[in-house]
Formats: C-alpha cells, sequence, structure tokens
C-alpha cells in the first residue's frame, strides 16, 4: 500500500511542478517535471508505467496548462513509446549519457509543441523552445537519483 501511494504521489508532485507559475522572463527555463518523472518510472519499471499513464498524465498537463487538448498526451505517448523500446539500453548509459538522451526526447516534446502552437497561433519562432529540454537534461541525474531513492525506499516493483 505505502509503495503504490509513493508512486502515485511521485507523479502528483510532478504535476504540481508542472503547475507552478514562473516569472515571464524566465519561463523558457522551465523544466518538463511530468516527463522527467514518466521517464524515469519507463525506464526503471517499463512493465508498470507505460503509454496508457502517459497519456493520462498528457491530459491533465493540457489541462493545468490550458493548452489544446491532446497536445500534450501526442507527445506523451510518442516520447514513452521510444523510451520503453530502448529501456534496456538506456539502463546501461551513464547518468550524463541518459542526460544527452532525455534532452533529445524532451526536445521532440518541445519541437512538436512548438508546431502545435504555431499552427494555433501562439507562438513564435526562436530557437528558445528548447531551453527546456536542456534545463530537464542538466536536471535528469538528480531526478533520477531521486526517484531511485523513493523507489528503494518505498519498494516500488
Amino acid at each position: 500500500m505505502k509503495s503504490s501511494l509513493a508512486f502515485v504521489l511521485t507523479f502528483v508532485v510532478a504535476l504540481m511542478l508542472e503547475g507552478l507559475v514562473f516569472p515571464t522572463h524566465l519561463v523558457w527555463f522551465k523544466p518538463e517535471w511530468t516527463l522527467l518523472v514518466i521517464l524515469y518510472w519507463v525506464i526503471a519499471l517499463p512493465f508498470k508505467v507505460g503509454v496508457g499513464i502517459a497519456w493520462f498524465l498528457g491530459l491533465l498537463v493540457d489541462l493545468l496548462q490550458g493548452g489544446v487538448i491532446g497536445q500534450h498526451s501526442l507527445t506523451y505517448v510518442v516520447i514513452t513509446a521510444a523510451c520503453a523500446t530502448l529501456y534496456k539500453r538506456l539502463r546501461m548509459y551513464r547518468r550524463w549519457q541518459q542526460s544527452i538522451f532525455i534532452f533529445l526526447l524532451i526536445s521532440i516534446n518541445q519541437l512538436v509543441g512548438f508546431w502545435i502552437d504555431h499552427y494555433t497561433g501562439d507562438a513564435e519562432p526562436t530557437l528558445m523552445i528548447f531551453m527546456p529540454a536542456v534545463v530537464s537534461a542538466i536536471l535528469w541525474p538528480w531526478v533520477f537519483v531521486l526517484l531511485r531513492g523513493i523507489r528503494r525506499l518505498y519498494l516500488i516493483q
């Protein structure tokens, strides 16, 4: 029971962090908290966390941010499927190598999100769309260690 609660609580905290309001000049430096947590659990427990959870959390992020419904769900599902396919290989990489892979995955998320926002007229072209991917990749080793500690402490399997 404690392990299931701790598992769900990691997603709740990620959604809370996702809902934080950043100042206008720092909005580009906001990490993709929910996607980082999803990616950790896909790498750690690929048979427990998959496309369904990613889709549901993507809908919740869409509701939180007030964007196009399904935008984050689409990208989260694609990224989760790619990560679930390569989870064995990712486990063998060092943290900094995983960070590079996380950067690529979150860059895909940012790029698809930009395309949708640009199509709806809400975004201007800029390379700053990749800054959340850079920040998330830098934070990945710490997120990994924190979530691994929670997984081991509460024996989440």
